[in-house]
Formats: structure tokens, sequence, C-alpha cells
């Protein structure tokens, strides 16, 4: 069966129960590693190809060139059964426009990306290279391209580093990101592959949707205007189609932005709402954890006892009369005690230009136009002491699941998805692959450090980076939220040790602050923005006192987010070092282990140093193993509310893809 075939039966209700068990046995079988082996192969062959095109002179390599287009326009997946020769023609382009002779291992990755495979390839090993060839020849098909990036920085510079190769190709490019006018898109989108985030394609395709009006097929609708004869309405359609999605960093694009679904939405004024989140954001410090109310710490939320609810009817005659009903006043107030509880200033929002900006959970990014549910946003205003805006009604909305589900083709690459293998066939039917390393790692991961308190972790750290900067190297220290950054960069200038921090704050400087990170003696703090798209080039001196080392000093919720930061050093074959942090006071063990496994860890710490290092090893194990599986819940209810969406819904378009 073909990858196109699959995906569109992707479409259909998730398996349960038995027929789950069967699907997941047949995802097992698809990835076993002997699946593999054919596509190395494939890859040496391919790369013997492309030098022997290097005898080619310029005339005849165009001659092959169209040749190759014109096979891949019948044939878009085998290429007439020339597929090997294509994909080396490209690689010779490559060589010849931009002077980067692609590995085997890229050719690998590029033939699994086209065969609609996710691969596994490591920090280094030139994935933007990778998922260019492969966009090539996606783009001599004729059909419609989306690389899709994790952020809009990406766009914009992986299209315009790769645009010398595409032009060679003659292959049109472009990329969309958030500040590109509405009217600009029409045209950039009717290139043969655009880079663009997850975030502006879906937003365009729902936007296209409610100008097509509800129950239209807007891929008709746009063939209808590649033919001359568009309605009204398909004037208005922005993106020119959807067909191939190789998407760059796919574990944050598929899994990780799952999350939520993407809503259009516009402001809609809600009587009394300011005056009501002001009042009870005032009542809120007033209540006792425990006593007037629950809250769990693991779900982030939050019930209401006798307490609160006998405060809350006090209060009630001074609320707006609208808000005086107990069901509405009550879910006021837990979004109050939620926000008052769970919501830090330098942890999931920051407070800019008077205006509060959500942080994005896995990378620490700022995701400004993004706001939280109705009341919720309005509670964390007031808490800050903001202007109460108007809370949005939703126009539109879909999940990125059901969108990537309807492309006809899907494959994608990142450096940390085999974790996710499961979800990943299930969800998406998408089968992964791991491509070996063209160097041999030499990445030294040095034993894990357990500390019972944050103060004593902190110092721990401060202590080893300087240690390690004084060897020459350069150190990179990845922690879990803007506040933790500036405290330990605080820490380490008071011992007048200069570093530099990359977070939400200083997200302007990104480019920057990565391209120096390798230098002699240099310190970067960072937050997980620091893990995505970019590669620290180390200074030979740098290599040759060790290399990189990484500073994990504070675990993630995911095994894939810390292996992330783990693989920014060991590139390409370079020395590099790797430490771990375990502290009992990190938000992910006050959060997953219970208190009694804290108290004997920390009794076992006393004791035997050596015992307790394994054990709160398993113990974080363990813990982000239920931060996985809260995650994927909540990404599989927003699968669940797609297939009740679709049976209560019979006659709605599924996305019009």
């Amino acid at each position: 069966m073909s990858a196109a075939v699959q995906r569109l039966r992707a479409l259909e209700k998730l398996p349960e129960g038995l027929d789950a068990w069967v699907d997941r046995a047949q995802g097992w079988f698809k990835r076993r590693p002997s699946q593999a082996s054919p596509l190395w192969s494939q890859a040496l062959a391919c790369s013997a190809l492309c030098e022997r095109y290097r005898e080619l002179d310029a005339a005849a390599l165009q001659q092959a060139l169209v040749l190759a287009q014109e096979n891949l326009r019948r044939d878009p997946l085998y290429a007439k059964g020339q597929l090997l020769n294509a994909l080396a023609l490209v690689g010779q382009m490559a060589q010849r426009a931009m002077g980067m002779q692609p590995y085997p291992v890229q050719f690998m990755g590029s033939l699994a990306l086209h065969h609609g495979w996710l691969a596994e390839m490591a920090t280094g090993e030139g994935k933007t290279l990778t998922v260019a060839l492969a966009a090539v020849l996606a783009g001599w098909s004729g059909r419609p391209c989306h690389v899709i990036t994790a952020n809009d920085y990406l766009a914009e510079r992986d299209a315009e580093t790769m645009r010398p190769l595409y032009e060679a190709c003659g292959v049109s490019l472009a990329s969309v990101w958030a500040d590109v006018e509405a009217e600009k898109r029409p045209s950039l989108y009717g290139a043969d592959v655009v880079y663009v985030t997850p975030k502006e394609l879906l937003a365009d395709h729902l936007r296209d949707q409610l100008a097509a009006g509800t129950g239209q097929d807007t891929d008709w609708m746009d063939f209808q205007r590649w033919m001359g004869q568009a309605s009204p309405e398909a004037s208005l359609l922005l993106v020119r189609g959807l067909h191939t999605a190789i998407v760059d960093e796919a574990d944050s694009v598929l899994i990780d932005e799952a999350v939520t679904p993407l809503i259009l939405a516009a402001r809609r004024p809600s009587r009394g709402l300011s005056e009501a989140v002001v009042l009870l954001a005032q009542l809120a410090p007033t209540l006792v954890a425990d006593q007037d109310y629950d809250c769990s710490t693991r779900t982030r939320s939050v019930q209401l006892r006798e307490g609160a609810i006998a405060a809350l009817a006090q209060l009630a005659p001074t609320l707006p009369p609208v808000w005086r009903p107990a069901p509405r006043r009550e879910e006021l107030l837990r979004q109050a005690l939620q926000v008052h509880c769970f919501f830090r200033p330098g942890h999931q929002y920051l407070v800019d230009g008077g205006e509060i900006v959500l942080l994005d959970e896995f990378t620490g990014r700022m995701t400004p136009g993004r706001t939280l549910t109705a009341g919720l946003h309005q509670a964390v205003e007031a808490k800050e002491g903001l202007e109460i805006t108007d809370p949005n009604e939703a126009l539109s909305q879909m999940s990125f699941q059901a969108f990537f589900r309807g492309f006809t083709r899907l494959s994608g690459s990142s450096g940390t998805v085999w974790e996710a293998v499961h979800e990943l066939w299930q969800v998406y039917r998408l089968r992964v692959v791991r491509v070996p390393t063209h160097r041999p790692r030499q990445t030294i991961t040095r034993p894990a450090h357990v500390l019972l308190t944050t103060k004593g972790k902190w110092q721990a750290v401060a202590q080893e980076v300087i240690a390690a900067q004084r060897c020459g190297r350069a150190v990179l220290v990845g922690v879990r939220s803007v506040e933790s950054s500036e405290l330990l960069a605080q820490l380490l200038r008071v011992q007048n040790v200069d570093v530099a921090v990359l977070n939400a704050v200083y997200h302007a400087e990104e480019a920057s602050i990565v391209a120096q990170a390798g230098e002699p003696a240099r310190i970067t703090i960072a937050t997980n923005m620091a893990g995505r798209g970019t590669d620290i080039r180390l200074h030979p001196s740098v290599a040759h006192s060790g290399g990189l080392h990484v500073v994990i000093a504070e675990v993630n919720e995911s095994t894939r987010i810390d292996r992330q930061l783990a693989g920014r050093c060991g590139r390409q074959g370079d020395p590099g070092s790797v430490s771990l942090y375990l502290c009992l006071e990190d938000s992910l063990a006050l959060r997953y282990l219970p208190a009694w496994a804290r108290r004997a860890l920390t009794l076992l710490q006393a004791r035997a140093p050596q015992a307790a290092r394994v054990w709160a090893q398993r113990a974080f194990t363990w813990a982000q193993r239920r931060s996985e599986g809260d995650a994927f819940e909540r990404r599989f209810s927003v699968l669940r509310n797609d297939d009740w969406m679709a049976s209560a819904l019979p006659f709605a378009q599924r996305g019009g893809v």
C-alpha cells in the first residue's frame, strides 16, 4: 500500500482495542532496522552517481536536469525508474551552486523523506541540505511542496541559505512568516517550494476555508483558479494547494505543537468580564490552599472547597450581574486560583509592552498573538495589573494532527524522534528510520549530579561552568525558564564571569549568540531556544581543549528535549561532554515524584551518594514517562475531539485537505 493511501486512511477514526494493538505491530514491522538497509545501499549508489556527474559540462548537466524534471512530473514517486539519477543530479548542483557536497547519510535522509518516512538525523549532520534535496524533487513534480519549519527565523534563514540550489535546479522558492502582508501571500504560496511555519500555513488554510464558505472544497476551487475558471471566492484564496509537506524538526511540529488546536478568532466584548476578573484576582491570594481549595500540581487544576465557595458567595453581590450565578463565578474563581498557583512570569508568560505574551512550554520562545482560553488570559492580566482585554471568539479551528494527516505526502526529519515512534505511526502513519552519523560521535556523558535544594544546585552548576571555562572550553547551560536563566547569569556575574543569555527576552540576538557559542571560554545560558535548527561550530582551540561542554541544569519533562540539548555537542565527530543535574526541588520532581520518594532519595543521598545517583536517575526517568504520558493524553484528547466533530457534523468538510 502506498504512503499516500495509508495517509488518507489515517484520516479515519484512530484504531481502538485489539485493532490498536494490530496497528502498532504493523508499525513496528515497517520500521524494523532491516527496512533501512536498502536506503543505505541506494544512498551509496546515489553518492557514486553524484561523483560521476562531476565530469559533465554545464550544458550536459542542464540537459540531464530537464530530463529528470520531466520524469518526476510524470512519475512523482519513482521518476520512471530514474530516482537515484535525479537525486544525484540535485546533489551535483549543490556542489556547483553552493560548494556543498552531500554525504551518503544526507542522500539516505533525502530518500527517506521522498518516500514519506521520518528521518532521525543527529545534530550537525546537515538536515537543512537533506531537506532541500528532497524538496527539489517534490518541486520538480509540479505539486505544491511546503517545507515546515519550527519558527519564522528558520523559515526565512533556511530558504535564503538554500536559494542558490533551488535556482540552479529551476525550482521557484518562497518563504512565508508572520510579518508577510496578506496581499503578498498568494504569489508566495504559488512557488514550487514554500518554507513556512505550521502556524502560518494552517492559519492561512483556515482563512481560505472562511473565504470559500462552509462546505466548499478549497482544493477544487484552487484547481479552477489554475484553469482560469475561478469563482469570486477562489480569487480570495491564499494557499495554492496542499500536497507535499516536509517537516523539519518534526518532533517539535508534529508532537509538541499538537497539544492545542489552532484557532482563528476575533475579539468580542464580554459584558462585565473585566470587572469580575479583577475582583476575583484580589480574592484569590486571600484563600488558603488545602483549606479553601485543592490544587493538583501534576494537572495544574483547582477544585473549590466550602471555604472558597462561601467567600465567593459573600463577594457575589459586588460582581456584575451576568457573572453572579454560581457556575459562572465559580469558573472565574477557579481560573484566578489556577493563575495564582501555577502561572509565573518568566515561566509561562512575559509582560512585554503592557501585554501578556505566552511562552512556548518546550522552546521558551515568545508566542505573540497566542492567548489562553476566555477568562484565563484575562485572569493573568488582572494578576499583573494590566488593562483587561476582550476575550476571543472562535471563527474557525483545526488541530495540527488533522491538518498534517490530510497531506497526500508527509515526511520529516529531526534529531530526536525515536522516543515517539509509536505515536508518529499511530497518528500520522509515519515510519521512522535512523540515519547513521557521518563520523562516529565522541561525546562523553558524565555521571549525573544529585542535589537536594535549588540553591545548592545553582551553586554547583556555577562552579562546574567556571571550571570548564578556565580550561578554555565553551559551555552551554540549558535551563527551562527565563527566570532560571537570569538567576544563574546573575550568580556568575557576581563572580566576574561574562555570560551570554539566550531566552525569550533576548530572542532578537539568537543568531549572534549561537554563532559565538563555540568560542574559547564562552559561556551561554539558554532556554530550549538553542536546541532547534542551530549548529554551534567550535573554534579550533575549543576542540583541542575538549569541545563544547553542555550542562543540563534542569531536567525537561520529555527525554526528547534533554537529548536534543545534549546533541548540541559532538557535532560531526567533534569532542564534547554532557553533565546532568537532578534536583529534588525542580518542577519535574515536584509535579511527578511522590513526597515519599523525594524523602527517600534525600535520606539515601546522605548515606549512600552512589546509590542515590542510580535511584535518582531511575526516579527522574519514571517522572519523565509520567509527564510524557500526560502530554500524550492531552494530544489524544484533541484527536478524540476531531473524531467527535467529524461524527457530529458529517456534512462538514474535514479541513478541505
